[in-house]
């Protein structure tokens, strides 16, 4: 009997050491479970932070090299001041004092006041552009053509012009479909592909010139196309253009001031035909080829249109 109670205590305690044996180890595999989901939670929290810092630097390295590519310049620029307009693709500037005519690299605008053509579509607002971009007074970079042939036949000094946000001017013009890609004449081709490429966007989203079906040829600009006529007469910087020089016979290529006994009243510029009033931005600036009107109502009836600024 003895031995009897005596086994029932020995089974007794070893269920008892069993069960506590079991109950240590459930809480050993439940710490172990919690440990390796703290720790999972805590590698996929590393790496999605790792992941958006690898993007922030991305996104940063982007928008620092788009802003290098901006202000990023040719070394070996000349500074130069605009001092007159002629037209979309000839400007006069001023380098160390010294006038220079300058015939910009690559690029052909529209004519509109050349002996024996007729103002051709867009040309007007190429030249009105140009006074915009190329105000007088503003600083800009030139970028001449190859030494040995910087010059044209004419004297011309060949360049590409930057203005003052870093952006090349013959560029833009190009990209705005005032102008189409032309005189293109080894060494100076620098610049031929990416021009090459504003010209093949301006044709694709039919702006400017591109608007008239065959009136850009690789001779020039075809006045025959059909509506390139209709283009001219309906545009109000050239509706009444001939009408302008037969009155006032202010011939671009001088510098003399043209119906004097308006003079101090509303001021014309005889190339871009854009007027500006007292009081303008450009009024003071403007200084070559000037035509003088009593009222804004004469200007706009000559073919004139006011500055935007």
């Amino acid at each position: 009997m003895a031995t009897k109670k005596c086994l029932q205590r020995k089974i007794g305690m070893l269920l008892l050491i069993i069960s506590v044996l079991l109950g240590a180890c459930s809480q050993t595999t439940s710490t172990t479970k919690s440990t390796n989901t703290t720790n999972t939670t805590e590698e996929k929290q590393f790496k999605s932070d790792k992941e958006a810092n690898v993007n922030a630097k991305q996104q940063s390295t982007n928008q620092s090299n788009k802003k290098n590519q901006i202000v990023s310049l040719p070394k070996g620029l000349i500074t130069a001041t605009i001092i007159r307009n002629v037209d979309g693709d000839t400007v006069h500037v001023s380098i160390k004092g010294k006038d220079e005519d300058i015939r910009l690299l690559l690029i052909d605008t529209p004519e509109t006041h050349k002996p024996g053509t007729p103002v051709q579509p867009y040309g007007p607002e190429a030249s009105a552009y140009a006074e915009q971009e190329l105000a007088v007074g503003t600083k800009v970079k030139l970028e001449e053509g190859v030494k040995g042939h910087e010059r044209d036949k004419y004297g011309r000094l060949l360049a590409y012009i930057y203005l003052p946000n870093g952006k090349m001017y013959n560029e833009e013009v190009v990209k705005k479909g005032l102008a189409r890609v032309a005189y293109i004449y080894e060494p100076n081709t620098k610049h031929l592909k990416e021009l090459k490429n504003d010209e093949s966007y301006a044709r694709k989203h039919k702006l400017g010139i591109w608007s008239i079906p065959g009136y850009v040829t690789d001779r020039g600009y075809n006045m025959d196309a059909k509506g390139a006529a209709h283009t001219v007469s309906s545009s109000p910087n050239t509706s009444t253009q001939n009408s302008s020089n037969q009155s006032f016979k202010n011939n671009p290529a001088d510098d003399k001031e043209s119906n004097t006994s308006c003079k101090g009243k509303i001021k014309g510029n005889a190339n871009s035909k854009i007027y500006h009033v007292p009081g303008g931005a450009f009024y003071d600036r403007t200084r070559d080829n000037i035509v003088w009107f009593c009222t804004e109502s004469d200007a706009i009836k000559a073919g004139y249109r006011k500055s935007q600024r």
